[in-house]
């Protein structure tokens, strides 16, 4: 094991097998994004495939994303690549963990609180890395499942839940030869001390699921001291939290599940960590689907030649006319091949200049509309069969439109 005395392991999370964008479906891109990070794992004979949560984007995943995750693994595994997944705040912990030694010893997923200080050990010419793979702590459960047997209950933070996982991390290495390297796997919020309300608001996505527990998402980078490297998902940019003592990075998710991510570059994180736990990182672009752009301008404007690199883009538009003619959307939609939603700014003539933040646009996507109507009669969403229904009906009054 080990790479010109490094030891190398791939990092990536927030999968979300079974997201969809706005009634497109993404199946096929997930699957091509994942054979490419394998094919990279093994081109690159990584020691170990780290998956920092978010691996599926519901709880009760439909029986194909199951599928398609069984393949990734599989395949991993029999490339000889050691793998260690941790549970994300989509995922339901304990159904992900059940895949734990399913293949052999050489599998690890954490998912459920009594997991939480579990040590993977991988071992090179200087010595043993340790990999400590975290589950999403949720604070409610998490600060009685890991409060100290006849104590109090942890305080009801995210800061305080990790923060005790973190203790018993340490105390393992502790145990441990003082040369031993640690890997901490985590999915979480994690900041740095300096940074302003205003920037950690820029880092967050709109696809991303708010972990605020009384309005205080974030945990402090401090709380991970004594690891080498912190291997994060949750956030969906690739980005460094702290270069060293630990180096903490996200590695950003697989894909763009929101226009929000527009200048997101998808990526994995190729690590190499040197004999001392010095950590280099290598960011490996992961192929998407199409480009992503928001549009904006009178529907002359958007429909010229300007955009017309945007045609097979996702995009969001928003239109800027006093009045649109009745077939607007059908213009748009027989253009623009991936369209994901439509909203307007009528500026002053409307009295007031509507916001162009994505969560304020007017939802005119025949599907988006029929979902939030099933959604608002029912109390409920629909259903994966409903979904796929609704999806067949309007591809094929698209197509009837556009002939």
């Amino acid at each position: 094991m080990g790479h010109d005395d490094r030891v190398r392991f791939l990092h990536t999370s927030d999968w979300h097998l079974g997201k969809g964008l706005h009634g497109h479906d993404l199946a096929e891109a997930q699957q091509v994004a994942l054979d490419a990070v394998i094919d990279l794992a093994i081109e690159r004979e990584v020691d170990a495939f780290v998956i920092a949560g978010d691996v599926f984007d519901r709880a009760f995943p439909s029986v194909d994303d199951v599928r398609r995750l069984n393949r990734a693994l599989t395949r991993i595994h029999d490339a000889g690549i050691p793998i260690i997944c941790t549970a994300g705040n989509h995922d339901e912990g304990a159904r992900l963990a059940a895949y734990t030694n399913l293949l052999d010893a050489a599998v690890t997923v954490v998912g459920e609180y009594g997991q939480v200080g579990t040590a993977v050990e991988l071992e090179d010419e200087h010595g043993p890395v340790v990999f400590y793979p975290l589950p999403y702590l949720d604070p409610d459960g998490a600060r009685r499942a890991l409060a100290p047997e006849g104590g109090d209950l942890l305080d009801r933070t995210h800061e305080a839940v990790i923060g005790e996982a973190m203790q018993r991390v340490r105390a393992d290495l502790a145990d441990r030869d003082p040369a031993t390297r640690a890997v901490v796997v985590s999915h979480a919020f994690v900041v740095r001390g300096d940074e302003s309300d205003e920037a950690l608001a820029d880092e967050q996505s709109d696809s991303e699921r708010d972990l605020s527990v009384g309005g205080v998402p974030y945990v402090p980078s401090a709380v991970y001291r004594g690891a080498h490297y912190v291997a994060l998902g949750h956030l969906h940019g690739p980005r460094t939290v702290q270069e060293a003592d630990p180096m903490i990075r996200y590695s950003g998710s697989l894909l763009r599940y929101s226009v929000s991510e527009t200048a997101h570059e998808k990526s994995v994180t190729i690590v190499d960590l040197n004999a001392s736990g010095a950590c280099t990182v290598e960011v490996v672009p992961v192929p998407q689907p199409a480009g992503m752009a928001r549009l904006h301008g009178t529907l002359t404007e958007v429909l010229s030649d300007e955009h017309a690199s945007h045609h097979d883009d996702f995009v969001e538009i928003v239109l800027t006319d006093a009045v649109l003619p009745d077939n607007y959307a059908a213009q748009l939609a027989h253009v623009f091949s991936r369209m994901l939603r439509v909203g307007r700014d009528r500026g002053e003539s409307a009295g007031a200049a509507l916001e162009t933040d994505a969560s304020t646009f007017t939802l005119t996507t025949p599907a988006e509309t029929l979902r939030t109507f099933y959604a608002a009669e029912r109390g409920e969403e629909m259903s994966e069969s409903m979904e796929r229904i609704l999806d067949d009906v309007l591809e094929r009054a698209r197509a009837a439109v556009e002939d």
